[in-house]
C-alpha cells in the first residue's frame, strides 16, 4: 500500500467562507452553548466552553477551559450538531480549516478530531494535536479517506489533547473561530487506515445514562475496551475481539450504575490508553 502521506490525489476548490459548517464563526449562542453545537458544559456544576469576545472574525469565538471538579480535571469538548450528532454533508471534502489560540500547560495541545460518515459508518477522519499559539493561528487538518463514496454526515470535535495521552491541566485553554471545509477529495480508489492508535474523550461527559466512546486502529488488533470504577473493579466490557483497521464507536449504558467517576481503558495490541468519565444523575 502507498505511504499514508500519498494516499490520495486532492483537487483544491475555493469554497465560500463558513458556508458548509453551521455557526462556524460561533456568532450565535443559545443559552450557554453555541447554536448548532454541543459542549461539555454541565450546568449548574460547571461551564468549561464559553463565549469569548476575543474573535478572529465577527464579534465572538468559542473558548474551552480545563476545569477542576472535585478530584477530576474536566477537559472542554465542542462537538458539531444539535446534541453532538453532526450535520449533513454531500461532498468528499479534503480538509477542515480554521483559526485557533492555545494557552498550553504541561504540553496540552489543541485537539482536532474530524470525521465524515456514510450511512452511520465512518469513511474519513482528520486528527491532529496542534501546539501552543499565543495569537490567532490558521490550521488545516486534511481528511484521510479509507472508504469510498460520498459522506452524508460530518461530526467535528475540538478538545484539549496530549500526545501520548494523559489528563489535561488546569490553566490550559483554547479559542476557536471561523471553521470551514476546504477542497474536494476526488480519489475514491485508494483507501487507507487511520494513522495512529487513539482513544478519544467520551461524549457527552458528564453523561446520564449513556455515553459514546470513539477509538481508532491503524492496523488490525485484538481489542478490549473496558470500564472500571474507582476501586479498580471492571464494571463493563464494551468491546472484546479482533478488529480491522478503522474508526469505531462503543456505547456505555450506565443506567444500572451509581453516579461518580469511572475510568475506561483501551487495550489494542500493545497500545494501552485510559481516560476518565463522569456519570451525573
Amino acid at each position: 500500500m502507498k505511504s499514508p502521506l500519498l494516499f490520495a490525489a486532492v483537487v483544491l476548490i475555493t469554497t465560500g467562507a463558513f458556508a458548509q459548517i453551521p455557526n462556524a464563526g460561533f456568532e450565535n449562542w443559545t443559552g450557554a452553548d453555541p447554536t448548532s453545537w454541543a459542549t461539555s458544559n454541565a450546568a449548574p456544576v460547571y461551564a468549561n466552553v464559553t463565549k469569548s469576545t476575543t474573535a478572529h472574525g465577527g464579534s465572538a469565538s468559542a473558548r474551552g477551559d480545563a476545569v477542576q471538579v472535585g478530584p477530576v480535571v474536566i477537559q472542554p469538548i465542542l462537538q458539531s450538531g444539535d446534541g453532538g450528532e453532526g450535520f449533513p454533508v454531500s461532498v468528499r471534502y479534503a480538509a477542515v480549516t480554521g483559526w485557533y489560540i492555545l494557552n498550553s500547560v504541561n504540553g496540552d495541545g489543541f485537539g482536532c478530531n474530524f470525521n465524515l460518515f456514510k450511512n452511520g459508518s465512518p469513511i474519513a477522519t482528520g486528527a491532529q494535536i496542534l501546539p501552543a499559539a499565543a495569537t490567532w493561528t490558521q490550521f488545516s487538518v486534511p481528511f484521510l479517506y479509507y472508504g469510498a463514496g460520498v459522506p452524508d454526515t460530518s461530526i467535528l470535535q475540538i478538545q484539549l489533547a496530549r500526545t501520548g495521552g494523559g489528563s489535561v491541566s488546569v490553566g490550559s485553554y483554547w479559542l476557536v473561530d471561523d471553521l470551514a471545509f476546504s477542497g474536494v477529495n476526488t480519489d475514491v480508489a485508494e483507501q487507507a487506515a487511520p494513522l495512529r492508535f487513539s482513544l478519544d474523550q467520551n461524549y457527552p461527559n458528564p453523561f446520564n445514562p449513556t455515553t459514546v466512546v470513539t477509538y481508532q486502529l491503524p492496523v488490525a488488533a485484538q481489542v478490549r475496551l473496558s470500564v472500571y470504577n474507582l476501586l479498580g473493579q471492571e464494571v463493563a466490557v464494551l468491546v472484546n475481539g479482533q478488529k480491522d483497521p478503522g474508526i469505531y464507536e462503543a456505547t456505555f449504558d450506565a443506567a444500572n450504575h451509581p453516579s461518580g467517576m469511572y475510568l475506561y481503558r483501551l487495550h489494542a495490541g500493545s497500545y494501552v490508553q485510559t481516560r476518565a468519565m463522569i456519570l451525573v444523575r
